[in-house]
């Protein structure tokens, strides 16, 4: 089967690839499968197109160590749990990836429940070159407008971080967060500083800060997938970080809606999109939680933390943020001593108690600034409270009458 040159020209023009993520992606459990699916991608001529051999949990795990590509089709054939599996691979997919699944068991009720897993289509085999080539032109769009499943709408999560006063540790945990979420969770994790002049997030995880945030946020239109991968700064194969360090003589007059094209992109490629927002830049703190799924507020046990975590409760639970979820950090717990306000009247004065506590822990700090690594690679107390923050973020806390600290 041959696929004429405007066919192919539409095809090529889809969704250009940015470096390291292919565009398609098969994996095919049956020789004869395998063959198909190669003819097709050849007669096409599609660009960063790979076919293996292998079935649904070999694409979670090559996925779960490497970059999704912006569509995939897998085998779920002799495959135990299939519908499981499916959820598995959602899982550990980037958000925006659209999903066919290929199968041996022609089942009306395993079909509904693929697709309320979220994927696009389900075809039994055996798998023809009409079926084949069909299924690829219906992932690009190209025969009819590509089905929007579950899978192909998913975003990632954007979480801002907000100091209630200067100096309560609102970069560390943000810094901290993003580490664990990348290293110990396997996510792909954007960290964005939007302090331009003081920011530490960059510094914290040990990589130089460039000037791709200012760059994004003075022209936006600028910014598309090929740029935030050029602009974008690594910490490890799961964090990327967008920050910049300009000099203090420099005047900078962001504009707080660049942040809307920015996210929306970031959020089509990262499972969590992590923003430092120093509540000094009002308006672009104001821009960033307004775009959040969930805005975490730091503070300490001091009078003017809680006047200030008030203040901005209250803002962050206004009308245009109210479907937003707001979660409290106490940091530092113990630092002050007995001059430090109880949690209990903490409690009583904010109306609702803190969601994580995070262990005043020298120790902790110290080594991991000796060792020039975030606080979280270490087993400490602190690193136990960021991963009880990345559980509170993804659902799966589950409330202990004491912190395991507390016991040593």
């Amino acid at each position: 089967m041959s696929i004429s040159i405007g066919r192919k020209q539409q095809v090529e023009g889809l969704h250009g690839s940015a470096a390291g993520r292919d565009k398609f992606l098969a994996f095919l459990a049956d020789e004869a499968s395998e063959k198909i699916v190669k003819q097709c991608v050849s007669e096409m001529a599609l660009p960063y197109s790979s076919v293996v051999r292998g079935d649904v949990t070999k694409a979670i795990q090559q996925l779960s160590a490497g970059r999704s590509p912006i569509a995939l089709m897998v085998d779920i054939s002799g495959v135990e749990l299939p519908v499981s599996q499916i959820h598995h691979l959602a899982e550990v997919c980037e958000p925006g990836v659209t999903v066919i699944v290929i199968g041996d068991r022609n089942d009306v009720g395993l079909y509904r429940d693929l697709i309320n897993a979220g994927i696009s289509d389900y075809i039994v085999k055996p798998l023809t070159q009409t079926l084949a080539q069909t299924a690829i032109d219906n992932l690009f769009g190209v025969s009819k407008p590509a089905a929007r499943t579950a899978l192909s709408q998913k975003q990632g999560q954007v979480v801002s971080v907000i100091g209630a006063r200067g100096g309560v540790g609102a970069s560390t945990v943000a810094a901290n967060l993003a580490w664990h979420l990348a290293n110990k969770e396997n996510r792909r994790v954007a960290l964005v500083d939007l302090d331009m002049y003081y920011g530490t997030c960059a510094l914290m995880l040990d990589v130089p800060a460039g000037g791709g945030l200012r760059e994004a946020l003075e022209n936006p239109h600028r910014v598309d997938e090929l740029f935030l991968e050029r602009s974008m700064l690594r910490s490890g194969d799961k964090l990327h970080v967008l920050a910049s360090e300009e000099r203090l003589e420099i005047k900078l007059t962001p504009d707080p809606e660049s942040l809307t094209p920015l996210l929306a992109i970031l959020r089509k490629q990262f499972h969590y999109v992590v923003v430092d927002a120093p509540r000094a830049h009002r308006e672009m703190m104001h821009a960033a939680a307004l775009q959040s799924n969930t805005a975490i507020i730091v503070l300490d046990q001091t009078a003017n933390s809680i006047r200030d975590t008030l203040r901005l409760r209250q803002f962050t639970e206004t009308a245009d943020l109210s479907a937003h979820r707001t979660v409290l950090v106490l940091n530092r717990v113990g630092e002050a001593g007995k001059d430090g306000i109880d949690q209990k009247n903490l409690s009583d004065t904010l109306g609702t108690g803190v969601q994580v506590q995070i262990p005043f822990h020298p120790k902790s700090a110290i080594d991991a600034a000796n060792a020039g690594t975030p606080v979280s690679s270490f087993r400490s107390p602190i690193s136990t409270a960021i991963a009880t923050l990345a559980d509170e973020l993804g659902g799966r806390r589950i409330k202990t009458t004491k912190p395991w600290w507390k016991f040593t």
